[in-house]
């Protein structure tokens, strides 16, 4: 499978989405570093928010014009990737660990495209990838316990010198596996209302524009707009 090929070939599409002078959040992760680049060729003139720092520091350097929230608190569209998606569209992210921040800055946009590889469809949510829960660092054992009560496996995530991953929010993240997720917008609820959790990475009923890279190319999945607005 040639991955890389089918995330450039979304990557490319994703980026004619963006016009001169349209306001567009980015998120975070491998896809969407794809697309910032694709965008950066295009010399886009648009303005950009971005939802993780090292995401900002990628469209910095390729010469974006960045802003914020604070500036911006409305957005024409917002680009993010998925680590998986299911028939109902309800995703999993935040396998990089900014889903609070792009939870925040997709709720900004009108509309959310979310672009993928085709290993990333799912046939039940939570098949492959745990979902991953921002919680403070004040006490995670007792946030764990909750967790537990909920039916769930999770782990404090660790980072590469055997400590605690530490989010750009400075939490940490706790990947937790379900055995089954039969209503994402149920537990998405159920997880966020535990003490102790900023957000987690269940997106539910969230994408209005879903194209998926695959060997032929890239196809548009779902569109609750019509893509001529942008094309």
């Amino acid at each position: 499978m040639d991955i890389e090929s089918w995330k450039n070939s979304a990557a490319k599409k994703a980026a004619k989405f963006v016009r001169d002078k349209t306001i567009v959040g980015l998120g975070s992760g491998t896809t969407v570093a794809k697309i910032i680049r694709a965008i950066a060729d295009l010399e886009s003139k648009a303005i950009f928010v971005t939802s993780s720092s090292e995401s900002q520091r990628l469209a910095h350097d390729l010469g974006l014009n960045l802003s914020s929230l604070e500036t911006h608190q409305t957005l024409d569209i917002m680009i993010d990737g998925a680590d998986e998606v299911d028939p109902n569209f309800d995703m999993i992210k935040g396998r990089g660990g900014a889903h609070t921040r792009e939870k925040i800055v997709s709720g900004a946009a009108k509309q959310v495209l979310i672009v993928i590889d085709k290993t990333k469809l799912v046939k039940n949510l939570g098949e492959h990838a745990p979902v991953p829960v921002e919680v403070l660092p004040f006490a995670p054992k007792y946030t764990v316990a909750k967790i537990w009560e909920l039916g769930g496996n999770p782990t404090i995530r660790m980072g590469a010198s055997g400590t605690p991953f530490v989010t750009d929010n400075g939490n940490y993240l706790v990947d937790v596996k379900f055995e089954t997720i039969s209503d994402a917008t149920k537990l998405e609820q159920k997880i966020n209302s535990l003490p102790g959790v900023i957000d987690n990475g269940i997106f539910a009923d969230v994408a209005d524009v879903l194209l998926v890279g695959y060997e032929g190319g890239c196809k548009t999945l779902r569109s609750k707009i019509s893509c001529t607005k942008f094309l």
